[in-house]
C-alpha cells in the first residue's frame, strides 16, 4: 500500500473509530430522554436532529447521479463526490440514532415504538454498514481510495516495478526461492476461471504466513553473517538499517503478487455487494419518505 493510501486508509480509520465512540457513548446521554425528544414540531431540538441525517441521506444519493447523468458530468471531481458520498452514509446515521433517542421498535425486546420508523432505521444501517463494507472491496479493485478503476494489468505493471526484489536476496537462497515460488503459484491462481473462493484465502494467507516468516528468517540470516565477520557498532547500525529496507520490499512484493492473484474475486465481490446495496438504498429511501408522512399525518 503507497504511503499517501495507507494515509487515506488512516485517516477513515480513526473518523470512523470517532462516529463509533460517539454513537456508543451517546446511548447513556439521550436515551433517558431527558435532554430532549424525538419530536414532532418543527424547530424542536429532536425533529431538526432527523431532519439534518435525512437531509444528509437524500445528499449522498447525488453521487451516483453524478457518475450516470450527463447534466451532473462537469460539477466537481468524482473521487470527491465519494468522499463526500461516504461521509454523509455516516454522519447521516448517527444524527438519525440521535433523533430516535436509540428507542426503536424491536420485536419482543423493545416492542414500543413505530413499526415504520424501525423499517426506516433498519433498512438505513444496513445501507450504511453496507456501504462501509463495500469500500473495503471497492479499494482492492481502484488506485488509492477514491481513484479510477483498475485493469488487472495495471497492477501487474506495478508488480513488475517490484520484480527484481528476489535479486536482492541472493545470499538467501531460501527467501529467494520462496518468494519466486509464491509468486509463479499466484500468477496461476490469478489465471483460473471459476470463483475460486479457496484459493483467494490461500493465497492470502500464504502472502500473511511468508511475510512473518521469511522476515524472521532474513533478520537471522544477516546476523549470523555478522557474527560471521565480527561486524563492529557502525556496521551493524549500517546493517539494521539494509534490513528495514528489504524487510518493506518483501512485505510490497508479496502484497503486490497477493493483489493481481486476488483481483477477479475482488471484482466479483464488489459486483455482488452493488446487487445487494442499490435494493437496500430504494428500501431506505421509501420507509424514511413514509416514516415522515405518517409522523405528520397521525
Amino acid at each position: 500500500m503507497k504511503a499517501k493510501d495507507q494515509s487515506e486508509h488512516l485517516r477513515w480509520v480513526i473518523f470512523i473509530s470517532v462516529v463509533g465512540i460517539i454513537t456508543l457513548g451517546g446511548y447513556f446521554l439521550v436515551y433517558p430522554q431527558k435532554l430532549y425528544k424525538p419530536g414532532e414540531e418543527l424547530f424542536d431540538f429532536g425533529y431538526n436532529l432527523g431532519l439534518t441525517g435525512g437531509v444528509m441521506m437524500l445528499l449522498l444519493l447525488l453521487y451516483p447521479l453524478r457518475k450516470r447523468v450527463r447534466f451532473f458530468a462537469n460539477l466537481g471531481f468524482l473521487p470527491v463526490w465519494f468522499k463526500w458520498h461516504m461521509v454523509l452514509g455516516i454522519l447521516g446515521p448517527l444524527f438519525i440514532i440521535f433523533h430516535s433517542t436509540y428507542h426503536v421498535y424491536i420485536p419482543f425486546i423493545h416492542p414500543q415504538g413505530s413499526m415504520n420508523a424501525a423499517v426506516a432505521m433498519y433498512c438505513m444501517l444496513l445501507v450504511s454498514g453496507s456501504g462501509t463494507f463495500g469500500r473495503f472491496f471497492y479499494t482492492k479493485i481502484h488506485h488509492g481510495l477514491y481513484g479510477r478503476q483498475a485493469s488487472v494489468n495495471e497492477i501487474r505493471a506495478e508488480l513488475e516495478q517490484t520484480g527484481d526484489v528476489k535479486s536482492l536476496f541472493n545470499f538467501a537462497p531460501h527467501v529467494e526461492n520462496a518468494l519466486e515460488e509464491f509468486r509463479t503459484n499466484a500468477e496461476k491462481i490469478g489465471h483460473e476461471t471459476g470463483y475460486g473462493f479457496a484459493n483467494f484465502i490461500k493465497v492470502g494467507f500464504q502472502a500473511s504466513s511468508l511475510s512473518r516468516s521469511l522476515v524472521k528468517e532474513l533478520h537471522e540470516i544477516m546476523h549470523a553473517q555478522a557474527r560471521k565477520q565480527n561486524f563492529n557498532l557502525q556496521q551493524l547500525a549500517g546493517m539494521e538499517i539494509m534490513y528495514q529496507e528489504y524487510r518493506e520490499k518483501i512485505t510490497i512484493y508479496l502484497r503486490a503478487v497477493r493483489d493481481a492473484a486476488q483481483f477477479h474475486t475482488y471484482e466479483r465481490l464488489f459486483s455482488w455487494w452493488h446487487i445487494f446495496h442499490i435494493p437496500l438504498v430504494y428500501m431506505m429511501v421509501f420507509s424514511a419518505i413514509y416514516h415522515v408522512y405518517a409522523v405528520h399525518a397521525y
